[in-house]
Parts: C-alpha cells; structure tokens; sequence
C-alpha cells in the first residue's frame, strides 16, 4: 500500500526487502538480481534489480505471482519498462504489457477473484500516467494522469497525485470497485512506439518489434523518411492491426492543415504495400472490411470528399478497386462494413437533424 511522503518510503523498502501481507513468500536480493525466496527459504531468481533503470515488482495478494518489470528500448534515456508475471518459483513468464514510461511502482490488487496490476510512474520526462492492467485479460483498462497513489483508509479506492499534488481542484480517485465493472479496453491499450536510438517499432501488446526500417522492402529513403516522421508526429493518432491471419500489418497516416500521408505496412513480410504522400489531400477514418481484405479511407481536399477502397490481393499487394465521391458536406459518422465484406456504410446528419445512412456497394465498380 501507498502513502504520500513517509508511506512511499516504507513502500519502496517493501519492495526491497520483499515482505508481503502474509508474510510467506519474500523479495529479496541475490547478487544482482531481484530474488523470491519462499517460506522453505529456497531462492528464485525473477529479474535484474538495475536493467538500465531500477526494476520494480509486486508480490500478487495471494503470493502465488509475482508481477515485475524489464527494460524495453522506449523512453527517455530507455527508461521504458516491459511489464511480465511469473509464479513465484520464476516459472510461466508471461508478458503483460509495454510501456514508454519510467514505472516508480507496481501495485497488485484483487476484488471478488478479479485482478489488477498498477503501473505508476514516477516524475518522468514525458509526464505520468498511472495505468491499470486487468491481469485475466492482459488489457490496460484505465489510464488517468498521475505519478503517485494513496489508499483511502476504509475503502478500496486510492487517490491520484500528480507531482505529489492532486491533478485538478477535484481529487481523482482509482476504486477496485469501478475498475471491477470495466469491461473493456482503455483506448491506450495498443500504442505505437519506436525503439531509443533506432527505428524499430513496437506495439504495446508484444513484446518484440513488429517492423525494422532496415528490412522494409518496396520503400524508398523519401518514404521511409516520412513514415518515420509521422510515427514521431502527434497527429500519429490511428492505427491497427489487419485483422486476418494471413497479413500482420500497419495502418498510418498524419495530416496537417494542407498536406497529408498514408500508408499501409505487411509487418509480417516487411513490405509496403501502400504508401501516398500529397501536399493538397488530408487522409482519415481508415476502417478494415471483416475479413480484413479490404480497406476504406476518407481522402479530403479543399473541395472534395472520396472514399478509396483498396483489397489485398492472393500475392499480398494492395490495389485500389474503388473510389466514391461523398455527396454531402456535413460530418461523416457511422462507419462500418457489411458482414459479407461488401457493402461500407456512413451516416451524416441531414436538416431537421435526421440520420441519413449511405450504403456503397463495392461489387459496383
């Protein structure tokens, strides 16, 4: 547990010296290493105690895991941490989730049989977000600004600091009982990120690189130039996973208030299959079809409004099958595909604030 000022102190010595609510199994150091050693008094190794930065671990409430942190390549000064559980024994590793932050803590807390692992940084250069972990999913469920925690005595909640003061005039609060009613994903649940002093990129849900720049085929220096610049851009804001077992890959796109890039990676096979670069169009709302063959993208220009439709191919290539000019000027919502892949609908508000839904039949070439 956490307390402001004097309890982060005695938090910290219990990840040290390992001493946990019941007392069974303890965190100690051996050699260079975090250790768990167990109520016989065998010792396990579980991770180094400095991988470029300190690690942290926490002992699950009832002491058969043990949840700790590596060193990822992410950050600044690579601070970035990994986040893995084991048993105690240091047996069934398993990755969590990857972070672009400096983690001061990791609290484990469990309600009514439902897990969770905090990641709470500490003042680090990119600023804090505390994120929780739901460890039966492996999703972060909640992400909220700040660097420190105190339990609220009585309760299962704790208040959220940040830079040891609360956030807003209203304390945030973090309960195991609101947390227990998250059914799903934080949005932040799969970040890109690219490695500290390279070009490879990372998704916060595996633990090794999806893409090296190096291996990228079918790419020119101007591309690989701008695709680079995009993944550092904040307008960096949209990308997914195609969601097929055939072809692993990236969506990305960035936008300012004239000029725009897009583009497609197959990181499974290192290629590019798609990449446009203007300096008139904007690219958005990129939306795969079901069986993630086909791709829908809003391409606008000062006068214009197109959907492109693109397919992959048998061969892996990406060719644009369809084009359709959007109708109308008000805003664009609603996007989604027919379960058969081939039908995309939108919907825009028309007067009298009535939804008009436009379908486009994309066996009409």
């Amino acid at each position: 547990m956490v307390k402001i000022n004097y309890m982060v102190t005695f938090l910290l010595l219990s990840c040290s010296l390992g001493y946990s609510e019941q007392n069974k199994v303890k965190i100690v150091s051996c050699d260079d290493y975090y250790c768990t050693q167990l109520a016989t008094g065998e010792q396990h190794k579980i991770v180094k105690q400095v991988d470029w930065a300190l690690n942290k671990l926490t002992l699950s409430p009832d002491e058969k895991y043990v949840a700790y942190t590596t060193s990822n390549w992410l950050g600044f000064e690579n601070e970035g941490r990994d986040v893995f559980y084991s048993k105690v024994d240091g047996s069934e590793r398993i990755f969590l989730h990857k972070f672009e932050i400096c983690v001061d803590t990791l609290l484990w807390e469990s309600l009514d049989g439902r897990s969770f692992i905090f990641v709470v940084p500490k003042n680090c250069a990119t600023g804090g977000q505390i994120q929780v972990i739901d460890w039966q999913s492996k999703n972060v469920i909640l992400t909220c600004p700040g660097d420190s925690l105190a339990e609220i005595p009585g309760t299962d909640c704790y208040e959220v600091y940040y830079n040891g003061n609360p956030p807003w005039a209203a304390r945030q609060r973090i309960c195991l009982h609101d947390l227990e009613a998250i059914k799903e994903p934080d949005s932040l649940n799969m970040r890109f990120f690219i490695g500290w002093g390279n070009w490879d990129i990372y998704i916060s849900t595996q633990r090794d690189q999806i893409l090296r720049f190096n291996e990228l085929t079918k790419s020119t220096r101007e591309q690989e130039q701008a695709l680079r610049n995009v993944m550092f851009s904040e307008q960096f804001a949209l990308s997914k996973i195609v969601p097929n077992q055939k072809n692993n890959g990236i969506i990305f796109f960035g936008n300012d208030k004239t000029s725009g890039v897009f583009g497609v990676v197959d990181t499974e096979n290192k290629k590019l299959l798609l990449f446009d670069k203007s300096d008139s169009l904007r690219f958005s709302d990129p939306t795969w079809s079901p069986d993630g063959r086909q791709l829908a993208m809003l391409r606008t220009s000062d006068w214009d409004r197109y959907f492109d439709f693109y397919e992959i191919d048998d061969k892996g290539e990406m060719n644009l099958i369809k084009t359709y000019r959007v109708e109308t000027d008000s805003p664009l919502s609603d996007f989604r595909w027919s379960n058969d892949s081939k039908k995309f609908y939108y919907s825009y508000l028309f007067s009298n604030y009535q939804k008009v839904q436009v379908e486009v039949d994309l066996e009409d070439r």
